[in-house]
């Protein structure tokens, strides 16, 4: 038991001189801050005791009891001895005791003085509870080491004095069977030079690590699989390169610990190796996944996205650099759909899931459609902290969407209409033959008349005749209906010829093409002034099909749609684009007609009349370009398609 501070002392009487102890232990009673006790016989030190005060005697007596009793305390017993007034000299009374003297912490001559015997029995006494505490603490200490769920290991130059049962379990040692090991010994020689290292440094400056590395189970066992019997001599430890099973991964710290000591925390890793491995194979996974994926932080008032993987560095075009830090609605364009956004926006605010089909812009300025799937985060409270987000391209299905949905107007209305305007005049022509061969079966005469009533053929139609002009007008209208249907056709036939089912087209120099197509349509027409405008410079473009195409639409679009039209094509270079521009002076393009130039979609009531601006837009989109309508500054109709450049034609920059 650890005396506090304030307790009486407890002092233990080996006295044999009967008056010498009754007067000593009077006076221990008078004082208050003494607690008595008599000892003798062959347990004199079986009760605790702070001090203990004897006689020569006494000492002689009991000079074994007291020494076993002093060394089974884990705190100093000190002892105070009376010496007889006779003795001369104190240390000769001593030296007369042999052995027993090392038993004596301090000597008293007699007589007692009681004011030195109460100094003598308080310092030692302070002495005593010191002591007590410090085994105590030590105590507490050795529990702590023993229970740690860390190996720990005390060395002593380079090698292991202690090693607590953790360590040993860790490496498959016996107990003790790590004692006088060099701990360098117990990982890969690769990591030696770091542990002494390591240990020296806690030496030097008080501590020292860490050092990952592994510890050697195989070093403690012999070949046949038996405990080792140890080294051989100074760092010969037979040490054998751990592998398999026979590595334990261990982070190493070290600690002095006075008196030439360090501890050394050898702390198991392989939960955290498995934590990071996992960790990093999550992290591979996303990073090439073949969505894009990100990561948004709820907490920052601008969600700040704070992960990208790959996949959404392509879709954006953006670098991990320009990325990070950003809100993800930088992708946005002015022709991104807002009740989209607002329907993300309220399910963000609300914590909750959401997916929808935004129109994004990538970083060169290419458009795409992204299906974004998002997904709230929460932390142990419950409370959103991130967003996790799915981009996936879809352009090309909302493309597909689109064809479908002009595809299915086309046939339920253009084509439609076209066939009704045929089978109209068919029934016409029908009727009008029919009406004939009526008459002529009727008068008689096989279909053939007379003169009329004069005989002189001047009176008026003969009934039943077939008036030729109109059945002329009523097949005029069958073919242009066809021709209609026909044109339909073939424009189809041909973006999906040269654009949806092309290969790599080679590079083409756009100013030919462009001057190619304007010219014969320009042959094939005389009420328009078509005027071309090409660059100086050359510019060359994937493919002529595209570019024809989109030129042969949008002339065609004007030529057809104005009186007399006045149509500026011109061709420019800008940056790494050709620049495609076609305006008339006309009335403009209706907004229901020149929804494929934006970037909107039909709707049942809602749509133009024809293909040609889908196949405009679908054309440049297949390239990677854009297309945009303006009103000119005089009126009409201005279309301006951008198309990317590609390497000259001849092997050189386009521009």
């Amino acid at each position: 038991m650890t005396p506090a501070e304030g307790d009486p002392l407890t002092v233990l009487l080996v006295v044999d001189d009967p008056a010498v102890r009754e007067e000593v232990r009077a006076w221990l009673d008078d004082a208050d801050h003494f607690q008595t006790r008599v000892g003798g016989g062959r347990d004199a030190f079986g009760d605790d005791f702070d001090v203990c005060l004897l006689d020569v005697a006494g000492l002689r007596g009991h000079a074994d009891a007291l020494a076993a009793a002093r060394e089974s305390s884990a705190a100093d017993r000190p002892t105070v001895l009376t010496v007889p007034g006779d003795a001369a000299d104190p240390d000769a009374a001593l030296a007369a005791l042999g052995d027993a003297a090392a038993h004596v912490d301090e000597t008293l001559p007699a007589p007692i003085e009681w004011p030195v015997l109460d100094r003598r029995l308080r310092t030692l006494g302070r002495s005593r509870r010191l002591s007590a505490e410090l085994a105590a603490s030590r105590s507490r200490l050795q529990r702590l080491v023993r229970y740690l769920p860390d190996a720990v290991f005390v060395v002593r130059d380079g090698s292991v004095t202690y090693a607590n049962p953790v360590a040993e379990s860790l490496l498959g040692a016996e107990a003790g069977g790590l004692a006088e090991r060099d701990l360098a010994s117990l990982v890969p020689a690769v990591d030696r030079d770091a542990v002494r290292a390591m240990l020296e440094a806690a030496t030097a400056a008080g501590r020292g690590g860490p050092v990952e590395t592994v510890l050697a189970r195989a070093v403690v066992r012999d070949a046949d699989g038996g405990a080792d019997d140890g080294p051989t001599g100074p760092h010969e430890t037979g040490a054998v390169e751990p592998t398999g099973v026979d590595r334990v991964p261990v982070e190493l710290a070290a600690i002095d610990v006075g008196d030439g000591e360090v501890q050394v925390i050898a702390r198991d890793i392989r939960e955290r190796r498995q934590r990071e491995e996992q960790l990093a194979l999550y992290r591979r996974a996303m990073d090439e996944a073949t969505v894009g994926i990100t990561i948004a932080d709820h907490t920052d008032d601008e969600e700040a996205l704070i992960y990208v993987n790959n996949e959404f560095k392509r879709l954006s075009g953006l670098d991990e650099t320009e990325a990070i830090g950003s809100n993800p609605r930088m992708l946005q364009t002015d022709a991104t759909d807002v009740e989209s956004v607002a329907r993300l926006r309220r399910a963000i605010d609300a914590g909750e899931e959401a997916s929808v089909v935004l129109l994004n812009r990538r970083a060169d300025g290419r458009m795409w459609y992204n299906a974004l799937d998002i997904s709230p985060i929460r932390d142990a409270d419950g409370e959103v902290t991130h967003y996790l987000g799915f981009q996936r391209d879809v352009t090309e299905r909302v493309a597909r969407d689109q064809r479908l949905t002009v595809l299915d107007r086309v046939l339920r209305h253009n084509i439609r209409n076209r066939l009704n305007v045929v089978l109209g005049y068919t029934d016409h022509i029908e009727e009008a033959l029919v009406t004939a061969g009526e008459a002529g079966t009727d008068d008689g005469n096989d279909g053939e008349h007379g003169d009329g009533e004069n005989g002189d053929g001047d009176d008026g139609p003969v009934p039943g005749a077939i008036d030729l002009d109109t059945l002329r007008a009523d097949a005029e209208h069958v073919r242009a209906a066809a021709a209609d249907v026909l044109a339909l056709s073939d424009s189809a036939r041909r973006f999906r010829e040269g654009v949806v089912d092309a290969d790599d087209a080679d590079p083409v120099d756009a100013a030919a093409v462009v001057e190619e197509v304007t010219a014969r349509i320009a042959a094939g027409t005389e009420d328009a002034e078509i005027r071309l405008s090409l660059p100086d410079e050359r510019i060359c473009v994937a493919g002529a099909a595209p570019l024809s195409l989109v030129t042969e639409e949008l002339v065609t679009n004007a030529v057809e749609h104005v009186d007399t039209p006045a149509i500026a094509v011109s061709l420019a270079v800008d940056g790494d684009e050709a620049v495609l521009t076609v305006a008339d002076d006309g009335p403009g393009i209706t907004s229901d007609s020149r929804t494929p130039l934006g970037y909107g979609s039909e709707t049942p009531t809602e749509h133009g009349q024809g293909i040609g601006l889908w196949l405009v837009r679908w054309s440049v989109d297949a390239v990677g370009g854009t297309v945009a309508y303006e009103s000119g500054p005089d009126g009409g109709a201005r279309v301006v398609a951008r198309f990317p450049a590609v390497e000259d034609c001849d092997g050189g920059r386009a521009v």
